[in-house]
């Protein structure tokens, strides 16, 4: 897999990153272990992760991956968080979730933008992934009428000066609330992650404000659902074309669709 330097940064990653927000869907653990290091082996060189994927466990279990692999980077986020305390058992992250489709309480996010949350969110992250510094920092769905922008720039910029995070920016999956934030406060982000389709184009209010796609998702979940009869082959073919610079999220729950994703690379 080539690796790429996303634009505007001087970050090297691969062009593929490989996403852990459905991981701990896979309920056995080996399963997953063995899941993240075949996506070692066909080379994704960049993890995508956050404390509310999988209440830390994502985390936790990419610890066990990056300590055979120092070489890998990784991108975590704060500012939304996972129900209840911290580094919950896999049996409560069920329960959580299974009843949480009838009493909300039990699986609603927790909300927070605090320095001081984030902070402390930030600590234990590291403490999870078996890291000293994160590569890429990301605000979680950032909603920013909630944010204190200034703080928040000092924070990033005394976060870089320590030596715990290399780039800061923005994740999220709805467009006009990443377009809320590079419009109030240019200076919140050096790397924006976002949603984007083949079809609907959801990431096209970057260029409008005269940014570049820099890390993008949800192309192969968007088209299989709405173009089932379409190809992986010719899905991929489509997404390289839409985001031929920047670097792409693919997340995965089986090994069988890794390997065909990892075949379609050889075939280029």
């Amino acid at each position: 897999m080539e690796k790429i330097i996303i634009p505007n940064t001087n970050f090297q990653c691969s062009k593929f990153i490989f996403g852990t927000g459905n991981l701990l869907n896979i309920l056995s653990k080996k399963k997953r272990l063995k899941l993240l290091n075949s996506a070692v082996d066909k080379n994704f060189s960049h993890f995508d992760t956050s404390p509310y994927y999988g209440f830390g466990k994502a985390e936790t279990n990419l610890r066990e991956i990056l300590k055979k692999n120092q070489n890998l980077t990784i991108t975590t986020k704060v500012g939304l968080y996972p129900p209840g305390r911290s580094n919950q058992s896999l049996l409560e992250m069920i329960f959580r979730k299974s009843f949480g489709k009838f009493f909300s309480f039990l699986a609603k996010p927790n909300i927070d933008f605090t320095i001081k949350k984030a902070n402390k969110s930030l600590e234990e992250s590291l403490k999870r992934l078996g890291r000293d510094c994160i590569d890429i920092l990301l605000i979680h769905e950032p909603i920013i009428e909630l944010i204190n922008t200034e703080e928040w720039r000092k924070w990033f910029a005394q976060l870089i000066k320590e030596g715990k995070i290399r780039y800061f920016g923005l994740s999220s999956l709805v467009a006009s609330r990443l377009e809320k934030c590079i419009v109030k406060d240019n200076k919140l982000f050096n790397i924006l992650q976002t949603l984007d389709s083949i079809d609907l184009m959801e990431a096209d209010f970057l260029k409008k404000n005269n940014f570049p796609l820099q890390i993008t998702h949800g192309y192969m979940s968007s088209s299989k659902k709405r173009y089932p009869e379409k190809s992986y082959k010719d899905i991929f073919n489509q997404i390289l074309k839409r985001n031929p610079d920047g670097a792409i999220i693919i997340s995965t729950r089986s090994q069988k669709h890794l390997t065909e994703f990892s075949n379609l690379l050889k075939n280029l």
